[in-house]
């Protein structure tokens, strides 16, 4: 059965299917030249598809499917068929390709598309048949945007609404928010989700809280872009002024002017903060239950236009600025030189907090400009080389117009140490070593100074996309020590982190105690030992088996938890429970645990149910993920094993991703977590075997559950730890007291200087 999957919010549109057996068995393509054609029509609001993956059945070196696509608008004239480019991700009797189509022609969304995609069966095998299983078309929709700078209004007709605001902002704290509204909004949900790279990446739609946005991580040295989805759930209609951040904040667009209000307006009313532009409209101002509520209670004086022209100014030198602003672009329109100007971005993941580098960059956009050359002057030609470096040619100055650099790449960039500069009529390229804005005239800016040095190609910076890249590496090619004299560039290591989950160490930082033993079984997935060790709870009855200390105990309402662990089961019963973790009191606790065939997760006494369908299996190793996902509101749980029907043979599996046997996810209210910091965490007594125990500050992503129970080690991810115990023994040593190895001396007859 065809599967459309859209979603307006995304911009994302999925086509997909899959063949069974019977009525919807695959169509069998038997010999050379044979086709299977797929029709998909009036759909809407497509801007384009970018790829194509399926799956086939009956592939060899020498019988294979070739994948072919056209469009229309009317469904009468189409485009010619055009190849998809494949590559074989799988080759066994399965093959799985992708495609990427991505540079087909535009498509105007506000027609119908209408799209045929085309498998041909080519190679030179005349024998057996080859069949399309299953396939997956994606592409992007068009998504209609509000900018919010006019009031806004929902009604059942039309209950949804993406507000973008085309501000960019610094933000260095928030501390309230705000929706000026008229009528009734109780059965209004506003989510928000933000970029600070210019939209390369965004953060997933979370309900716009004062709690959830207060706790985001937002870079205040990064430019913040932010958006609204607003839904209306109601019967009659609500109007919308105007959805404001309080805090402090910075105002890029408008060239740095300082604000502690963060509207979707420009002339932003806030009432909050007794700021009101027009009160007339603000005759009801009504705000979510889980927002705070304001009440039109200001009525401040403004200054009119006709008060503010009669104070005096001793700094309006508006039109002097305008006039040195002209001719300065003026000059740069007429005698500058046209060069191409590659912008980079610092890579998030490459963010040095603590000397505060930007070790990784991004070449993410270029743009044709003009600058000028200080003087004139170009350096030589000569060739300066140390044991440090080869310069072809020395630095120079150079100036870029502010109004030229912001047209070209927008107000929320400046040019950056590791920006490109390629001079066209030079056929010369050159990096950036320091750029700053050059304050003159009534400390107004109107050129950057940027200096400039022959450009080396770099392992720390990359391109956002192929067409960057490739001009880049054509215009780098020899530039380097490593490649004019033939050394290879090393490759960096990943450091990895000495945590606690290996040290063997007498005094153990961890645990408080350890009641149950710890047994030595290797647990093995394929080539991957998972761990060595696992603790024994079926000799502890139902007390304490392991204790751990120096346990987080505070979790806010936005704070996210994920839970990790590994057991296996020495009798099952449906009326005796397993306990995989268990922390805190009757009232305020985080329990885990399982009875027959439910998940039970117990949050500050109130206890979520998770389902599933049979019983476990008895001495079978089994994997359990718990997020407990709070700002998103959902509670989910995933159970795996290793894909082996024998537990003797997983050692000799050729691959090693998991099979997930259950998968059970409900809706929780976002609560605080607070447990008593006299009461430590523990896992209790029960029958069966436990290993990697591991609880995360944040969920753990169903894309990530493959790799992360797969490891013994935690790498990358040992950041967002909050405790990782690998059931490791602890090293019972003597302690030796003073007093104690004084008195052996004597015993001995040892001179105790000795």
């Amino acid at each position: 059965m065809i599967t459309i999957t859209s979603d307006n919010l995304t911009g994302f549109i999925s086509i997909s299917d899959a063949y069974t057996t019977g009525a919807d068995a695959p169509t069998a393509l038997l010999k050379i030249g044979d086709t299977y054609v797929l029709s998909f029509i009036n759909l809407k609001n497509v801007k384009y598809f970018k790829n194509l993956s399926f799956t086939v059945s009956g592939n060899t070196d020498y019988r294979q499917l070739t994948a072919e696509y056209r469009v229309s608008k009317d469904n009468q004239k189409w485009t010619p068929w055009n190849i998809i480019p494949t590559n074989i991700i799988n080759d066994p009797t399965i093959a799985t390709y992708n495609g990427d189509i991505h540079d087909f022609i535009p498509f105007d969304p506000k027609y119908d598309m209408f799209v045929d995609v085309r498998w041909t069966r080519s190679g030179d095998s005349t024998t057996d048949s080859i069949s399309v299983l299953s396939y997956n078309l994606t592409g992007s929709l068009d998504r209609t945007a509000n900018d919010g700078l006019s009031t806004v209004s929902l009604d059942k007709s039309n209950r949804e609404l993406v507000i973008k605001p085309p501000y960019i902002f610094k933000i260095f704290k928030i501390t309230d928010i705000e929706v000026l509204s008229k009528y009734d909004i109780e059965n209004t949900i506003i989510y928000y989700r933000y970029s600070q790279d210019n939209g390369r990446t965004i953060s997933n739609w979370t309900e716009l809280t004062k709690e959830n946005i207060r706790s985001e991580r937002i870079n205040p040295i990064r430019f913040f872009q932010i958006e609204y989805y607003v839904r209306y759930n109601g019967n009659s209609k609500i109007s919308i002024f105007d959805i404001n951040i309080i805090g402090d904040f910075q105002n890029v667009t408008l060239d740095g002017q300082k604000t502690n209000l963060y509207g979707v307006r420009e002339n932003c009313n806030c009432l909050i903060l007794q700021i009101v532009n027009d009160p007339n409209v603000l005759t009801k101002t009504l705000v979510p239950t889980s927002m705070l509520l304001a009440n039109n209670t200001a009525d401040l004086y403004k200054l009119s236009t006709t008060d503010k022209s009669v104070l005096y100014d001793p700094y309006q030198q508006d039109a002097a600025l305008a006039l040195l602003n002209k001719l300065s672009n003026d000059s740069v329109s007429m005698f500058g030189h046209d060069v191409v100007y590659v912008l980079t971005d610092p890579d998030k993941n490459g963010t040095d907090y603590t000397f505060h580098e930007m070790q990784l960059q991004n070449y993410v956009c270029q743009n044709r400009m003009k600058v000028s050359v200080d003087n004139n002057q170009f350096p030589d030609n000569q060739i300066t080389l140390n044991q440090f470096d080869l310069s072809l040619f020395d630095i120079f100055e150079i100036h870029i117009t502010k109004e030229d650099f912001k047209a070209a790449f927008g107000v929320e960039k400046r040019p950056n140490v590791e920006d490109v500069v390629w001079f066209c009529k030079l056929n010369r390229l050159y990096r950036i070593e320091h750029a700053q804005p050059f304050k003159n005239f009534n400390n107004f800016v109107i050129y950057y100074k940027v200096i400039l040095k022959k450009a080396n190609t770099k392992a720390n910076i990359i391109a956002a996309n192929q067409e960057i890249e490739d001009a880049i590496n054509s215009l780098t090619d020899n530039s380097t020590i490593g490649e004019l004299l033939g050394l290879e560039n090393a490759q960096d290591k990943k450091a990895v982190a000495n945590s606690e989950q290996f040290r063997t160490l007498a005094q153990d930082t961890l645990r408080v105690e350890i009641y149950s033993p710890i047994e030595k079984e290797s647990l093995q997935n394929a080539s991957n030992i998972i761990a060595k060790t696992n603790y024994d709870l079926s000799t502890v009855g139902n007390g304490e088996a392991v204790v751990y200390r120096n346990f987080k105990n505070f979790f806010q309402k936005s704070d996210n938890i994920g839970f990790m662990c590994w057991f296996s089961i020495n009798t099952m019963s449906a009326i005796e429970p397993y306990n995989f973790f268990n922390y805190g009191n009757d009232n305020h606790n985080i329990k885990i645990n399982m009875l027959g065939t439910n998940i039970l997760v117990e949050i500050n006494g109130s206890t979520n149910i998770l389902s599933f369908a049979s019983l476990l299996n008895e001495s079978v190793w089994y994997s359990l993920v718990v997020n407990l996902d709070q700002r998103n509101e959902l509670l989910s749980a995933y159970i795996y094993k290793r894909n082996v029907e024998y537990e003797e043979d997983a050692p000799m599996l050729n691959s090693s991703k998991l099979l997930q046997v259950y998968k059970m996810t409900m809706p929780i209210t976002p609560t605080v977590i607070e447990i008593p910091s006299t009461l430590n965490a523990a896992i209790l007594g029960s029958d069966m075997n436990i290993t990697n125990i591991r609880m995360f500050i944040d969920i753990i992503p169903e894309s990530e559950h493959n790799k992360m129970l797969n490891r013994e080690i935690i790498g990358s991810d040992y950041k967002y730890i909050i405790f990782s115990d690998n059931a490791n023994k602890k090293l019972e040593l003597p302690f030796y007291t003073d007093s104690k190895v004084a008195y052996d001396k004597i015993r001995r007859g040892t001179d105790l200087d000795v």
